[in-house]
């Protein structure tokens, strides 16, 4: 029997359950309202139908995965996540189904593919119930994978629940068996790192939460494109504009939050759904006049950066540890705190990074811990500040450059004081496909020779019509060498120099 395989014709049984109506199509099944008479209720009956593997031992083991990682959903006791009563596999039909708690509500896709936006209260009252759901969930070591608007139910009452834990197992692999070009879908609310196919926890999910925000506050989805290439590049390289530059009376708050919540690099982002829901929350509690409250980033920590006049805004250090939330404040003083932090930091979420390189110096990075050099007559202010290398002695001091990059072909230059010493073209092999994307990987060492003092080294990576430049400083001894690390991101193509 094919289970569902033309409408007006139910299967009679699937399992124990009698099929009374079929509720609705995807892509991966259909969903029956079903009886189970066993127990006297009725329930949603999910249904999914085998994928045709040729090799039958992978397909095998993806059943023995999908509903091994389904059970372990069933585990999942919260208000905010809909209750898993079995799963199984149908013996008639060979088809795979997950009985769930029969809902009454609306899916949070029919507001998002409306196009109209959801007034921004409501909208962050449901998100921040969703992200205490995923809190659970992930306490219990469970990551859902597939968080989009389809995947929210709100009931009549108002409040959420996460539908298809354990699900997003069959729908991660359907996309991987799916020849190229012929995608079902597209990744408008996933994740960065699982767009790229690299190794994804409960901050994925989290993503896809504030992903799921967006578009609720602006009528639109935050990486909205053409096709699965366009979408999946947007992923993974462009910050969306802040919702309130697209809905009047969105507050700039919320706009931080949201970018916190869909930042590139996991380490940005908030690091567990409390921390999220709770700072959604307060921005609820501030507008019912609650009081003045303080949104607290990760903990940044600048103490090594000296930045120019010029310079991009420091970003977010990439802990792991769980950063703290919103925190209430009282007082005349805290709150004339809360407005020059708030002034300080208000770019570091949504753009952090230029199209075009910044004036240089960009960041100037002292993290020697060699004595001082011998000091010099100071120069004047039309005068270059410091000595270009000069001729390899035995007494001279060595820099060494590490350079990885994911380029699959650019431009490497260095200057020391201002002189250009190198000029290298760079080159990088694919090291993985994910999804549209040739993941590539490349790599590049030398040893420069420079006189012993302090000295300003340039590294500049161009690529394409991109451009990175860094530069730090460092003190160099006769004979001594100093390694400095340069790395290129594979996300967002930040250029980062550290000493080692």
């Amino acid at each position: 029997m094919s289970v569902g395989s033309a409408r007006g014709s139910l299967p009679s049984a699937i399992g124990r359950y009698q099929i009374l109506r079929e509720l609705g199509r995807g892509a991966m099944g259909v969903v029956y309202e079903a009886h189970d008479p066993a127990l006297a209720r009725d329930v949603a009956l999910k249904v999914i139908q085998p994928f045709a593997l040729a090799d039958e031992s992978a397909r095998d083991t993806f059943e023995q995965r999908f509903l091994s990682e389904a059970r372990i959903s069933g585990r999942l006791s919260h208000p905010g996540i809909v209750v898993v009563h079995d799963v199984g596999r149908d013996q008639e039909s060979g088809a795979l189904y997950i009985a769930l708690e029969r809902l009454r509500g609306r899916t949070l896709a029919t507001i998002t593919d409306s196009g109209r936006p959801l007034d921004w209260k409501p909208a962050v009252r449901i998100v921040a119930g969703v992200a205490r759901a995923l809190d659970h969930a992930h306490n219990q070591g469970v990551v859902h994978r597939d968080m989009k608007p389809a995947n929210v139910m709100v009931l009549e009452s108002g409040e959420p629940k996460i539908m298809d834990f354990g699900v997003a197992t069959l729908e991660e692999a359907r996309i991987r068996l799916t020849a190229p070009g012929d995608f079902l879908g597209t990744p408008l609310y996933m994740a960065p790192e699982q767009a790229l196919g690299e190794p994804i926890d409960r901050r994925t999910d989290l993503f896809a939460v504030g992903a799921i925000a967006y578009a609720l506050v602006t009528g639109r989805a935050p990486f909205e494109g053409a096709n699965m290439a366009q979408v999946v590049a947007r992923v993974v390289k462009e910050d969306p504009p802040p919702p309130s530059s697209l809905v009047p009376g969105i507050p700039p708050r919320l706009d931080r939050i949201l970018g916190r919540a869909m930042a590139k690099a996991p380490g940005d982002r908030y690091q567990d759904g409390r921390s999220l829901a709770h700072d959604l929350e307060a921005v609820l509690e501030e507008a019912r006049g609650a009081g003045e409250v303080e949104l607290v980033l990760a903990d940044d920590d600048h103490s090594s950066i000296a930045a120019s006049p010029s310079a991009v805004p420091p970003q977010p250090s990439s802990a792991t540890e769980p950063a703290g939330p919103l925190v209430g404040s009282r007082t005349g003083a805290s709150a004339a705190l809360l407005l020059v932090a708030l002034a300080l930091s208000f770019g570091v979420v949504w753009w952090r990074e230029s199209d075009e390189p910044p004036p240089a110096p960009v960041l100037v990075i002292e993290r020697s811990v060699e004595a001082p050099p011998t000091p010099t007559p100071a120069a004047s202010p039309t005068e270059t500040p410091a000595t270009s290398p000069q001729p390899a002695t035995k007494e001279a001091g060595r820099l060494a450059i590490d350079l990885e990059h994911p380029l699959e072909t650019g431009l490497l230059r260095i200057w020391v004081d201002g002189e250009m010493v190198m000029e290298e073209k760079l080159s990088g092999r694919v090291s993985k496909n994910a999804l549209v994307f040739k993941l590539r990987k490349g790599s590049f060492s030398d040893v420069l020779e420079v006189s012993p003092g302090r000295h300003q080294v340039r590294v500049q990576i161009k690529w394409e019509d991109n451009t990175r430049t860094e530069q730090v400083v460092g003190s160099f001894r006769p004979g001594v060498t100093r390694r400095l690390q340069v790395r290129l991101g594979r996300l967002r193509k930040n250029l980062t120099l550290e000493w080692s």
